[in-house]
């Protein structure tokens, strides 16, 4: 087994969520909380649950990326999605991205959750030394969430890419070291706490 593949098996099981990876017996559920109004900031616009997945599965047979799904265990039903992509094994760093919650999740601590446990797992079992995210400039609420949470904001990427719509996007990178994660790990638990209340 390559370590692409150790990491494609990926599974954390926690009192209120399981994280494990995508599998097409999944695709019903995911595709009853799919809403087109998840991709504004994203840089493809999906008409359908179908076309996010298709996009997620040939990055996965290349090798390029693990679609994982979030699940509630008090209900036993997928309540979301992130992917882990830009993947090097050689220097020890990855992105995390192409997340959504299904909306009744929204402003639960759900999200602060999922990504405290898989940023542990990720440093910690995996041996990575840096988790990366990158977000449209103008959205303000993805970069209000990354800075609660407490990732390092790093810098801005001009130009960086092009939107949907034909616009030329600038990207905010923030991230998380295995040096930083004591640090950080502490404000998203607080986070966790705030939202549980």
């Amino acid at each position: 087994m390559n370590k692409f593949q150790e990491l494609a098996n990926i599974a954390i099981n926690h009192d209120e969520i399981t994280i494990r990876r995508y599998q097409e017996s999944d695709f019903t559920e995911l595709d009853e909380i799919f809403d087109k109004d998840f991709f504004t900031w994203f840089f493809t616009s999906y008409d359908s649950c179908q076309e996010f997945v298709a996009e997620k599965m040939a990055d996965y047979a290349k090798e390029n990326l693990v679609m994982l799904v979030i699940i509630d265990n008090k209900i036993g039903k997928i309540i979301g999605t992130s992917s882990l992509y830009e993947i090097s094994f050689r220097h020890k760093r990855i992105e995390m991205g192409s997340s959504w919650l299904s909306k009744d999740y929204h402003g639960t601590h759900y999200n602060a959750l999922a990504k405290y446990l898989l940023i542990d797992t990720l440093i910690n079992k995996y041996g990575f030394n840096r988790i990366q995210w990158k977000t449209d400039a103008l959205n303000d609420k993805s970069k209000n969430a990354m800075s609660k949470l407490g990732f390092v904001y790093e810098g801005t990427l001009h130009r960086h890419a092009i939107t949907h719509t034909g616009r030329i996007r600038d990207s905010l990178i923030f991230a998380v070291t295995d040096t930083t994660w004591g640090e950080i790990g502490k404000v998203i638990q607080d986070r966790i706490a705030i939202k549980r209340k």
